[in-house]
């Protein structure tokens, strides 16, 4: 995943429902009709069968609908997999502890996430039901923002462990190198579909994934971009997280 290992329980089971809620409340109830229309809406099992094509033909809507207005990154990144603001109490509180300070959080990260992935390998178990071998430790260790954050100047930079990590790794075809990146339920089959990929606006949810525990810690809701997309047909995928002068003034 792109967030700093804390207890967080995922629900994709309200991923749409949260989707709903944000495109009414900035929408209304129309738009959400309009999206929904002929194909109900999208649900995991479905789309695995289908090649994501009920979330095509639903994320296609969705462009037309928020076309050059920058509701698609406002809708998306507060549905960001429908994960809750409390979930993040204990990294607040970790971040507390480490003084307030940026560089101290995501230094002692870094370094309890190379114990733990170095302890899951001896130990042969697994990270989010992903085998820890030999090959998987060594390309995570070697990845830069994949164990915690990059902090260059006012930018977060952060990289996102692949589904797949041991297939990711052995893969040479692009397309299914893409395919074992690709976390998202409603979007990984279209990756090797003749009708293509999901559209990449709806990455914009793995952004608000990538920063929300930033948006607890820091107390503020952060910008950010997606700079790297599978369904954009990059390797794998990358985002930043930009922070306000005030907040680097403060908490570093």
């Amino acid at each position: 995943m792109v967030i700093i290992m804390t207890e967080i329980e995922y629900r994709d089971d309200i991923i749409m429902e949260t989707f709903q809620k944000e495109i009414t409340e900035n929408l209304g109830d129309k738009a959400w009709e309009t999206l929904i229309k002929d194909i109900g809406v999208p649900v995991p099992q479905d789309e695995w069968r289908c090649g994501c094509n009920n979330m095509r033909i639903f994320m296609r809507r969705f462009d037309e609908i928020t076309e050059n207005d920058g509701l698609a990154k406002t809708v998306l990144t507060r549905v960001r997999h429908g994960l809750k603001h409390e979930q993040f109490s204990g990294a607040k509180e970790k971040f507390k502890n480490c003084g307030n300070n940026i560089d101290t959080f995501i230094l002692r990260e870094y370094q309890e996430q190379i114990e733990l992935f170095r302890r899951l390998n001896a130990e042969g178990k697994d990270f989010y039901g992903q085998a820890i071998t030999d090959e998987v430790l060594d390309f995570v260790l070697k990845q830069e923002g994949m164990l915690a954050p990059v902090r260059k100047g006012n930018e977060l930079h952060i990289s996102a462990f692949p589904y797949d990590m041991a297939s990711y790794i052995k893969e040479n075809d692009p397309v299914m190198k893409r395919f074992h990146a690709c976390h998202c339920p409603y979007a990984r089959n279209s990756v090797y579909t003749e009708e293509g990929a999901v559209s990449k606006t709806l990455c914009y949810c793995s952004l608000g994934h990538a920063k929300i525990m930033w948006d607890v810690i820091l107390e503020t809701e952060l910008d950010g971009e997606v700079v790297s997309t599978v369904l954009g047909g990059d390797d794998r995928c990358g985002f930043v997280i930009y922070l306000p002068d005030d907040v680097i003034r403060k908490y570093t």
